[in-house]
């Protein structure tokens, strides 16, 4: 599973994707005997912070299928966000990640599969920040979005510290529908955001 990262340098959040980058030799050879070899460092000011999360960068159902009767059929797949690199919080900071679906309102903080050819065509999944899913744990969208930037995730305040969460859909919403009405290819897009939390 790819993973994209949040990258923020004094306090400004931005979400990019990494790519390898070659390092370039200089050759010294008779005609070249002398070449040059740039140093370089950073300093970090006092109270500056910056953190590296990585977020998936895709999670896939695979394929659906209806059950044969009328009950719960779910499918769970698991998915990571890890704090790769965290430097000057104080005691009392948090990095703090929210999640939504990347429509959500106020009014529907639900998380929705949109039929690609068929945008009228949606289903709802759920989303969870653990894994395995245990019947004592709810949804995020059991309540009220009540944040613009989402639902409360988790708080990183040391590198390394990771959370797996799970997206979960229920199959029974598949039962007794026509399959050739419904069938084809469905996405859907959660949008993590990161801030950080002063307590």
């Amino acid at each position: 599973m790819k993973a994209k990262k949040i990258l923020a340098l004094s306090m400004a959040v931005a979400t990019m994707v990494t790519a390898s980058t070659a390092a370039f030799a200089a050759e010294l050879t008779p005609k070249s005997p002398v070449g040059e070899t740039e140093i370089a460092a950073n300093i970090q000011a006092s109270g500056e912070i910056s953190y590296v999360i990585t977020i998936p960068d895709k999670v896939d159902f695979g394929t659906l299928t209806p059950p044969e009767t009328d009950t719960d059929s779910f499918k769970d797949v698991p998915y990571e966000v890890t704090a790769v690199n965290i430097e000057g919080l104080s005691e009392n900071q948090y990095v703090l990640v929210r999640i939504k679906d990347k429509d959500a309102t106020e009014e529907d903080g639900k998380f929705y599969l949109t039929q690609k050819t068929s945008p009228n065509t949606k289903f709802i999944y759920d989303v969870y920040n653990v894994s395995p899913i245990e019947d004592y744990h709810s949804p995020f969208a059991v309540v009220p979005m009540t944040e613009p930037n989402g639902y409360f995730f988790v708080a990183f305040y040391k590198v390394g510290a990771k959370t797996t969460g799970t997206i979960r859909f229920n199959q029974k919403q598949l039962y007794g529908k026509d399959i050739s009405e419904i069938a084809g290819d469905y996405s859907g897009t959660m949008i993590f955001t990161s801030s950080i939390l002063t307590v």
